[in-house]
């Protein structure tokens, strides 16, 4: 690594890496404290700046980025808090993103089998100005849940996520208060955690792990 390269990881240790990570130490504590299980990834606690340019047209090395994710446990658990600075876009998110083919059953399964639950938890975080992200939804049912069209809960079967999620202004995260932002932004979608923790120690317990590819879309 030449001197220069030298400079800009000392530059990117003290005011990002660092920074990052004393943010997720906090939270996490904080989190905990309030009765929200949420912990870092202990020997990784802030994401690679990294990227994975083996399948990507663009060859940059670097992302211009940093996020981190707090989860209840790294194995087992695919329900987490994100949270995302960057130059273009910076957000806090919650929740299963684009969760494999058994988890994203099991969800559905679970909304079938307990509306209500389910109902009174989303309301529950819409109340605190968190809805469920829309954009990525199948335009048609699911496989194997196409009796549940009409149904009231029938339209959140289609996601194929279960998150919210908080766009964020540099004044947002550029001041000592970001620590309480983002810990009232993870207790807001705490509903949500619950409810996903649910669905995986329900799915653990009574779902296959592995769906056929032809069983769920």
């Amino acid at each position: 690594m030449t001197a220069i390269g030298f400079a800009h990881k000392e530059m990117y240790d003290q005011y990002v890496h660092e920074p990052m990570k004393a943010l997720v130490f906090a939270v996490s504590a904080d989190c905990r404290a309030r009765g929200l299980p949420l912990h870092i990834k202990e020997k990784s606690p802030v994401m690679r700046v990294y990227r994975d340019i083996r399948f990507s047209k663009d060859k940059s090395p670097f992302k211009t980025h940093v996020a981190a994710e707090l989860r209840r446990a790294f194995s087992g658990s695919s329900c987490l808090l994100y949270i995302h600075i960057g130059p273009d876009e910076s957000l806090l998110a919650a929740g299963v993103w684009q969760p494999e083919r058994s988890l994203l059953h099991a969800w559905r399964e679970m909304i079938v089998r307990e509306p209500d639950r389910f109902e009174r938890m989303r309301s529950t975080v819409s109340g605190r100005g968190l809805d469920l992200y829309s954009g990525h939804s199948l335009s048609m049912m699911p496989r194997g849940f196409q009796n549940y069209s009409n149904e009231a809960f029938g339209r959140w079967l289609k996601l194929t996520s279960f998150a919210v999620e908080r766009p964020l202004r540099p004044s947002d995260y550029s001041g000592p208060g970001f620590v309480q932002t983002v810990v009232e932004f993870a207790l807001a979608a705490k509903p949500l955690f619950e409810f996903g923790w649910r669905v995986e120690e329900t799915e653990s317990k009574s779902f296959p792990k592995h769906i056929h590819e032809g069983d769920v879309v």
